[in-house]
């Protein structure tokens, strides 16, 4: 039976006692690590303790309602797989908690897999996706994670190739639907060697108050390591640092003409002069550099303008 409750044997055989009640107010499931497969299954009876898991966050989302929580064990691997081009995990609860559990090396991975247009859909309102390893496992994967609901967090999480010519072509991405308001994507890491990447974080819609804030984004974005195409509205864009080895002007951060909020605090570079790489015409802008990786000069503030008008 499963209760607000959980024991664990302790240091010289006794038990310690969590209150699940200050964790949350709807169920707690749990998927195991694949250090111990045979502790985990699929099953109605098991996921209720981290001592009889289940095997796969995939399954554990069928099993969770609104308010739930999922937590990963460290070091559990899960590969999503479609033949034919597919959402392999669907984040369609709202208000669901999806936590990994460990640390910088022990993160659950999920490997997005078998085809170009498989990707993770957040769908549900107000979700929690935390502390994952997140890498592609075929050659330009067009999306990593696509985010269609409001509210939805994206927190600690890393985004990276799996193995030469396995990429993501854009590791996070609204979809060009305006149905993310409200997206927070921060302490994120983001990584590709491959040339053909065109955006870490692309959002495309007019989607309202997103935050975007304290990512590391280090690789070859042709269009820009953060590209906001669409007309965001009181956007918050801060404390990102960005290495990208394209050329392209404006490849830093580049958000469309229209988009306001603030802009602040960033510091890039890339292959282009220090100029023009950080791009938010609309934006308030506040002390955001960019530098050129093949000169030997501190990062200038970007754009240049520095004096404030009347």
């Amino acid at each position: 039976m499963d209760s607000a409750l959980l024991n664990r044997a302790g240091d010289r055989g006794s038990f310690s006692i969590l209150d699940r009640s200050r964790w949350t107010k709807g169920n707690v499931w749990w998927v195991g690590s694949t250090t111990c497969v045979a502790c985990a299954s699929d099953a109605a009876e098991f996921g209720k303790h981290p001592d009889a898991p289940f095997a796969t966050l995939v399954y554990a989302e069928t099993q969770a309602a609104a308010g739930d929580t999922i937590y990963v064990l460290p070091q559990h691997t899960e590969t999503l797989l479609s033949a034919t081009g597919a959402a392999v995990l669907t984040l369609d609860v709202a208000g669901l908690k999806v936590i990994g559990l460990g640390g910088r090396t022990r993160k659950p991975a999920l490997l997005v897999d078998g085809h170009a247009n498989n990707y993770i859909s957040i769908t549900g309102a107000d979700t929690l996706f935390k502390n994952f390893m997140v890498k592609a496992g075929a050659s330009d994967v067009a999306s990593g994670v696509i985010v269609a609901g409001d509210g939805v967090e994206i927190r600690d999480c890393v985004f990276a190739d799996n193995t030469t010519n396995e990429n993501f072509l854009e590791a996070i991405t609204d979809g060009a639907a305006n149905t993310a308001d409200r997206l927070v994507i921060t302490g994120c890491e983001f990584s590709t060697a491959d040339t053909s990447g065109t955006a870490a974080i692309q959002i495309d819609a007019a989607q309202d108050r997103i935050v975007i804030a304290d990512n590391i984004i280090q690789g070859d974005y042709g269009t820009g390591a953060i590209s906001i195409a669409g007309n965001i509205t009181y956007g918050l864009i801060v404390r990102n640092l960005v290495y990208n080895v394209a050329t392209d002007n404006d490849s830093v951060i580049t958000v469309a003409a229209a988009g306001t909020g603030i802009c602040a605090y960033n510091a890039g570079g890339n292959g282009a002069a220090q100029a023009n790489q950080i791009t938010a015409t609309a934006m308030a802008l506040a002390e955001n550099y960019g530098a050129k990786a093949t000169e030997d000069a501190s990062a200038i503030l970007d754009p240049v303008v520095t004096t404030l008008g009347d």
